[in-house]
């Protein structure tokens, strides 16, 4: 990667309506671990619309209250354990039709998405990430979110690149990662007039962010915005 590639994406990025986050941003959440963990499981290979019917679905029917709360303010409380959401996807077959959802993972050798994100709940659930704070903690320490990220890994649809699992990471409240998707990855081939790989749109994402003073997460919010507007 040149310095030259990083000049021109500071550039293009300086462009964007950039939104910090904050109260007045206006820009919100999930408030329950189980919705970032349906998001990041369902918004891969998919049209958002469709992951946020997802989890509009799951959510009517287990009654969950303050689904969402603004960037930078107190979480309003009452989420979902974890725990309880794997109990519930324990019967895939419900929860597929709650979800009205049976996507895979992938075209071939894919499992059902339903089916990934139970595997996802439980496998946090065993160590230990029950709610959005545990989350926090986990990525505070190195040794522990590496185990995690292990195992993890070896559900289906993980990717090469690993890309579900970071944006698992941003849903959850983690500002210094971003989704290298088709979104990003699009935005910066345009702007640098090449093809851009996944590890590559990482590192110039984040060294925009850096020089223009945002977080990798409010450049990437930026980027997709962009991008959506572009593809209406």
């Amino acid at each position: 990667m040149e310095e030259q590639d990083i000049k021109a994406v500071v550039i293009a990025a300086k462009k964007l309506d950039i939104i910090r986050c904050g109260p007045e941003s206006g820009l919100k959440r999930w408030a329950h671990l189980s919705l970032c963990v349906l998001d990041a499981v369902f918004s891969i290979n998919a049209h958002y619309s469709g992951v946020v019917n997802v989890c509009r679905r799951y959510a009517d029917q287990v009654g969950l209250a303050h689904r969402l709360y603004s960037r930078g303010t107190e979480h309003p409380g009452g989420e979902e354990p974890l725990s309880r959401f794997a109990e519930r996807a324990a019967d895939m077959d419900a929860l597929a039709a709650v979800l009205d959802n049976r996507g895979r993972t992938s075209p071939r050798g894919g499992i059902l998405k339903p089916e990934a994100a139970m595997e996802y709940a439980r496998i946090l659930v065993d160590h230990g990430v029950n709610l959005l704070i545990d989350v926090e903690k986990l990525l505070a320490d190195e040794k522990r979110l590496a185990k995690v990220e292990t195992v993890l890994a070896q559900v289906p649809g993980h990717g090469a690149h690993g890309v579900r699992l970071s944006y698992l990471w941003m849903l959850a409240g983690d500002d210094t990662g971003i989704k290298p998707d088709r979104m990003v990855l699009n935005w910066l081939a345009h702007v640098l007039k090449r093809p851009i790989g996944v590890p590559e749109a990482r590192t110039l994402v984040t060294a925009a962010a850096q020089i223009i003073g945002c977080t990798p997460w409010e450049l990437d919010h930026a980027i997709w915005l962009d991008q959506r507007g572009t593809a209406k």
